[in-house]
């Protein structure tokens, strides 16, 4: 038996009995801005419960990069919401955990509406993918997560003032890398004709709409999507930040008026940090897309 696996059994051992290790709730995060997001408010869910909550950020140091392997992700959760509490698992309990109290999450492969895992009880390893009752989630989701734009560099924070002079500013997140293609979790990529739907109505709406885009991939809207949205002074692709400072076009996104999404979360995380009556937000009018019907004011699916 190796020195490791002989460290595992003696902490599981000291953890079954209770003695110097107490049980604790661990949550696996990975992936980008918005499910650190997501899978901080799951734990935060234990942590109201008085569980011990703890984090497994391993995805960070072994993996940090998107499906494709072309761009980063980095753990960004504090450097956009610096005030939050938040523990890191050691690598020792993450390895026990993992082999022994590992619960897939009802959200990984298939989404189902089994929510027995808010039962559980420490010890539990949550992984995979969760989704919770929309309710619980929306006012968790709103009570925890506060945008400050002191988190922002000066260029972000000269474009936020930018976006202010703009009556009826519009953020159109255009989710392009690893989602470009068809994938089992997301679905079809938007397409170009939704993005033409969407732009013309807002134009429609709001003659004086200013459009923003923002993208893992500038070039291909610049190239590819602008020419076919028949924009001349209306808008710009947002080129600040790279897929290593998600979290800036997260606030950013936000901090416009309204919003065009697509597959992915950014541009539906940016619409819920300042939802409110006013605010139109567009999606895929997809039926994986349907679960935010129940967590946006008015959404619009086309």
């Amino acid at each position: 038996m190796s020195f490791q696996k002989l460290k595992c059994k003696y902490y599981n051992s000291l953890l079954k009995r209770k003695l110097l290790i107490s049980p604790k709730v661990i949550v696996q995060l990975d992936g980008g801005i918005c499910s650190q997001m997501h899978q901080y408010l799951l734990g935060q869910y234990y942590a109201q419960q008085a569980f011990a909550v703890r984090y497994d950020l391993a995805f960070y140091k072994k993996w940090g990069s998107d499906l494709n392997n072309q761009f980063v992700r980095n753990f960004d959760l504090l450097r956009a919401f610096p005030y939050l509490e938040f523990k890191e698992a050691s690598a020792l309990a993450v390895d026990v955990y993992r082999k022994r109290y590992y619960n897939v999450g009802n959200n990984t492969g298939k989404r189902v509406d089994d929510f027995s895992f808010l039962q559980k009880q420490p010890p539990v390893y949550l992984g995979g993918y969760y989704h919770l009752p929309a309710n619980l989630w929306l006012e968790m989701f709103h009570s925890i997560f506060k945008m400050s734009l002191e988190v922002l560099d000066d260029p972000n924070k000269e474009f936020c003032q930018a976006i202010d002079e703009k009556a009826n500013s519009v953020a159109v997140h255009v989710r392009r890398g690893d989602l470009k293609v068809e994938v089992f979790d997301y679905g079809k990529p938007a397409s170009l004709k939704y993005f033409q739907t969407a732009v013309d109505m807002f134009r429609m709406r709001f003659p004086d709409a200013y459009f923003y885009f923002f993208s893992d991939e500038p070039d291909w809207v610049s190239k590819v999507l602008l020419p076919q949205l028949s924009l001349v002074d209306e808008g710009q692709v947002v080129n600040l930040n790279g897929s290593d400072k998600g979290y800036m076009d997260l606030f950013l996104i936000a901090h416009c008026k309204h919003q065009i999404t697509s597959k992915g979360t950014l541009g539906k995380y940016g619409a819920l940090l300042a939802d409110n009556s006013a605010k139109v937000v567009v999606l895929c009018d997809d039926e994986i897309e349907y679960c935010w019907k129940e967590l946006l004011m008015n959404p619009i699916f086309l």
